[in-house]
């Protein structure tokens, strides 16, 4: 920022409640890999934002033209100071972020080239372990984003992702498919090889199984089981669960603590975690980025807020607010799941007639918090023992009903990393076992 336009900024910001200034670059290199066809591309872009909150109401200017900054600046605080009402509920920071955050290895070159190399490898090794097609997308972004507000803000952060998505297709009964999404923050040269190759092996055999799997017997569709969830879709159950704790969608004001569940289920938020997905430092209204228990042996002692919802509920904002070019939403960031003490082998051998579901196509969560979720694959389980793969429509949970109905949660933590509304997301969690779960 020159320093003709720093004076400038600092004298509109005088007429307003909050003004920041917001400069995001990103930078992605992305190759696919399908079928023998490979296809890279690369893009790279900056925009320049004026976000103003006055009265309650957000009054937020981008472009992509530097020379244009002037310009949208003084439309923003003008379009801010027509705006009526009463002074809009806003936490005000003690402490004002500064400095300069790199929270990852960087990408070079290097990265570029094993992700040409990697995207093939992965693709033969799903075809060599049976699979009649693949598709491997392997994408490497450099992020940079500096924050200027009229608190005395001055921040830098660089972030470097690595995402990738690898399926695999079977022909056999029917068409199979299936897939594993890696996503961290950090360099692809820094993962050893080996690790991506037995995301690949898991990814082949899902698959096989699906193109093998049979309907589940009609007499069976629609009866309440025991479901054992791989990481995967359990990750999905307490994505859809921390929906529920974002304070600006809550229906009702509830008084914290709140005994939200019988069992002893610990839900932590954590944007701390060196290489998780959905790290960062300081969030898009620059809060300093904080772990925080969001559920605590079934009891929520806190909820993600805003800038805006923290000060009406009278709390001190953790760094969840995201949207830089909209009106900034609550969100998580690398949700943990504490574990038990339970093997993944036990969940099943202590199962006498269940199912268990691995891989995921499709979750979502009704106003009336039932989760939906459609997985890959199913297993049916018979005394202890995977006996067949099977194809089932859905299953259906009712949040927090069934999380009180837990058996059995595992000890070993795996990541599911996503995208929610455009913004990097995860969740750690291990395999668990449910008891009366609607299968259909």
């Amino acid at each position: 920022m020159s320093l003709w336009f720093k004076k400038k900024f600092f004298e509109k910001a005088h007429n307003v409640e909050y003004l920041d200034l917001i400069v995001y670059s990103i930078e992605e290199f992305q190759v696919g890999y399908r079928n023998g066809s490979v296809e890279a591309n690369e893009n790279k872009s900056t925009v320049y934002a004026v976000r103003a909150f006055n009265k309650g109401r957000w009054i937020i200017n981008s472009t992509y033209d530097l020379s244009k900054i002037d310009a949208i600046l003084n439309r923003t605080v003008e379009k801010a100071l027509r705006v009526e009402g009463k002074r809009g509920e806003w936490y005000k920071v003690p402490s004002p972020v500064r400095g300069k955050y790199v929270l990852s290895s960087k990408i070079d070159v290097e990265d570029r080239e094993k992700a040409l190399e990697l995207s093939e490898t992965l693709c033969g090794r799903i075809i060599d372990k049976g699979c009649s097609g693949c598709e491997v997308v392997v994408t490497l972004s450099k992020t940079y984003k500096q924050y200027v507000s009229s608190e005395n803000a001055e921040a830098e952060e660089e972030t470097n992702s690595t995402y990738i998505l690898i399926y695999g297709v079977s022909e056999a009964i029917g068409r199979g498919i299936a897939g594993e999404i890696i996503g961290y923050l950090g360099n692809l040269v820094s993962v050893d090889e080996s690790f991506f190759l037995k995301l690949a092996d898991r990814v082949a055999e899902r698959a096989k199984a699906c193109s093998k799997a049979k309907l589940l017997h009609p007499l069976k569709r629609g009866l309440k089981w025991d479901v054992v969830f791989d990481h995967t879709t359990s990750a999905a159950i307490f994505h859809e669960v921390a929906h529920m704790l974002e304070a600006d969608t809550v229906r009702a004001r509830i008084k914290l603590p709140y005994r939200f569940l019988k069992s002893k289920i610990t839900l932590i938020d954590d944007p701390t975690i060196p290489w998780g997905f959905g790290s960062y430092a300081f969030d898009d209204e620059g809060i300093i980025a904080k772990r925080k228990a969001l559920i605590e042996d079934g009891e929520i002692v806190n909820l993600v807020h805003t800038r805006e919802t923290a000060a009406k509920w009278n709390v001190e904002p953790l760094g969840n607010a995201r949207g830089l070019f909209h009106r900034p939403k609550a969100l998580v960031s690398n949700i943990v799941v504490k574990p038990s003490d339970w093997r993944f082998d036990e969940l099943i051998e202590e199962t006498r007639e269940g199912i268990y579901v691995e891989g995921l196509v499709k979750a979502e969560l009704s106003l009336n918090n039932i989760v939906t979720l459609i997985p890959e694959v199913a297993w049916i389980i018979e005394k202890g023992e995977l006996k067949e793969p099977v194809l089932i429509d859905h299953i259906k949970l009712q949040i927090p009903k069934h999380l009180n109905h837990i058996e059995g949660l595992g000890k070993e933590l795996k990541q599911r990393p996503a995208f929610e509304k455009g913004y990097r997301v995860s969740e750690y969690s291990p395999p668990m076992k449910i008891k009366g779960v609607l299968v259909s």
